[in-house]
């Protein structure tokens, strides 16, 4: 008789599955034995169940249908339920996957703090949806049902608000270090851009404006990503791995540059199809350097003064 969950109290692993069936056991009113074992195996299979997951934080069981959650003190949120109505089905589907994402997104000594956060909320949400689907079972009216399950999304929904907003955070931060990271690299690619320019392009180029330019773009893209955070308005796909966004971030700063160089050639292209020439005054340089701060800030900026030399270089194009 429950050769599995015996098996599971003496020997282990224990499950959440194995936990839920031995507390619908202890449950059973009209099965004496069943009862009895039950309320035998729970403590065992808890014991189990906590000596692989660190120990038990918080747990719940339905009482009228087969389900339940249990948060472990490793972090880790375990539920169950396959009961109608199918409403509360999905709402815990979709806490589970909260779950997972937070478990991925918000790994790290660093986010302690934050992973016991989300988990915290994922229980506080799984909780209510299994107290909505007890209230389903025990044959309460349709509507204080139907109330339940309506105040069971809104709290699935409020919950995954501030998950997100969790796991966008840390997305920042990871992002924000490649920025920082991809800086370095990027103003010794200048450098050495700008010595190349004055040894062999000096006579086509403007050396100091095309290094200002260059430069000024890098540091445009850079101060872009710091505003933008500041404002909540950068959002980064969270579900990418960690080294994924710090690589993304990494290269804002090379893409920033790539944007200055495109400024530097527009705006050259624009003054020579005006009949003038690009001198090194500082006023000069102090233009180039401005564009190319712009270009990095703003990817608009510079798609703008593309369309804008188009039609210097080609009066005829609409």
């Amino acid at each position: 008789m429950f050769p599995d969950l015996y098996q599971a109290a003496f020997q282990g692993p224990a499950t959440f599955r194995h936990l839920v069936q031995a507390h619908r056991l202890a449950r059973n009113q009209n099965d004496r034995i069943a009862s009895e074992a039950g309320h035998w195996l729970i403590p065992r299979l808890s014991y189990q169940f906590s000596t692989a997951h660190v120990g038990i934080e918080k747990e719940y069981y339905c009482q009228y249908v087969a389900g339940g959650c249990l948060l472990a003190k490793d972090r880790t949120v375990y539920s169950i339920l396959n009961s109608p109505p199918p409403e509360l089905v999905d709402a815990e589907v979709a806490l589970k996957v909260l779950v997972k994402e937070a478990s991925y997104g918000l790994r790290g000594q660093n986010v302690v703090q934050q992973l016991e956060e989300a988990t915290d909320h994922a229980y506080s949400g799984l909780t209510r949806v299994m107290v909505a689907a007890d209230l389903a079972g025990s044959g309460a009216a349709e509507a204080d049902v139907s109330e339940a399950v309506v105040a069971a999304q809104n709290e699935v929904a409020v919950i995954k608000s501030r998950i997100d907003v969790l796991l966008q955070r840390q997305a920042r931060v990871d992002y924000f270090r490649g920025v920082l990271l991809g800086v370095i690299p990027t103003f010794v690619l200048v450098i050495l851009f700008g010595l190349a320019a004055s040894a062999w392009w000096q006579d086509a180029l403007v050396p100091s404006a095309l290094v200002a330019a260059i430069a000024m773009s890098a540091l445009g893209a850079t101060i872009s990503v710091i505003q933008r955070m500041s404002s909540g308005a950068l959002v980064i796909d969270h579900t990418t791995s960690k080294l994924q966004r710090i690589l993304l971030g990494a290269f804002r700063p090379a893409i920033g540059a790539i944007f200055g160089a495109l400024a530097y050639f527009t705006l050259l292209a624009g003054i020579l199809a005006g009949g003038s020439t690009a001198g090194e005054t500082p006023a000069s340089v102090a233009v180039f350097a401005v564009a190319g701060f712009a270009a990095g800030f703003s990817e608009r900026f510079a798609t703008d003064m593309l369309e804008k030399a188009g039609k210097l270089v080609d009066p005829a194009k609409p």
